[in-house]
């Protein structure tokens, strides 16, 4: 092996390295939003307006909401708006995400696509921002007279910043979607700490027009 291959190899290592410590230290919570309504596609010209209350499983546990509110922008991206509160480790938080969903839910086939989110967050002791990718996996089932169950699975990871140091986010979702009518969806969602996140357990009401 040359000596350039070498280098290569030891530069990636020593990245890979830095990666992982990211993801095993500096101990604490990273409180996220909800996966929610984000793998159900809004057509493009479309809004849904969602309420997502919310039960911290860990951390000292907590309750709050969500407000969310998503547009269609076109035939590939949705964009996303949040803003919440709460009590115990997950406080104030506003942000945003745009969803790509890149394979369509169509018969015969389950939807995959892939959020991006940027989401400020107040814990206890300090202000976090979070920069998460969240890819999900999502396939709608009709059960008569308008109305359908949509269950989903979501692994949300990424980085939170915090006072000049940063931390590994990982965590794995699984929920799903019950349409009532074609305006209103309700939602419920448990999610599993994987890594410096939180459990928790949530649901919701989504209108969309």
């Amino acid at each position: 092996m040359s000596l350039r291959i070498q280098a290569f190899f030891r530069s990636w290592g020593v990245r890979a390295a830095i990666v992982a410590t990211a993801f095993v230290s500096l101990p604490g919570p990273i409180a996220q939003a909800g996966v929610f309504n984000i793998p159900h596609f809004v057509d493009p010209g479309q809004f849904a307006l969602g309420l997502e209350p919310e039960l911290v499983l860990t951390h000292g546990a907590g309750i709050g909401a969500n407000i969310k509110y998503t547009h269609g922008l076109n035939d590939l991206m949705d964009i996303q708006g949040i803003i919440g509160t709460g009590s115990g480790p997950r406080r104030f938080r506003i942000g945003g995400n745009l969803s790509f969903d890149f394979i369509p839910d169509i018969e015969g086939q389950p939807g995959l696509g892939l959020a991006t989110q940027a989401l400020y967050v107040r814990i206890p002791d300090a202000g976090r921002l979070e920069l998460t990718g969240i890819p999900y996996i999502h396939k709608e089932f009709p059960t008569g007279d308008g109305q359908g169950v949509e269950p989903f699975f979501a692994f949300p990871l990424g980085f939170g910043f915090s006072s000049g140091s940063y931390q590994g986010i990982a965590q794995a979702v699984v929920g799903a979607l019950f349409r009532k009518s074609e305006s209103i969806q309700l939602v419920t969602e448990i999610g599993i700490n994987v890594n410096h996140a939180e459990s928790y357990l949530s649901g919701g009401i989504v209108f969309t027009h």
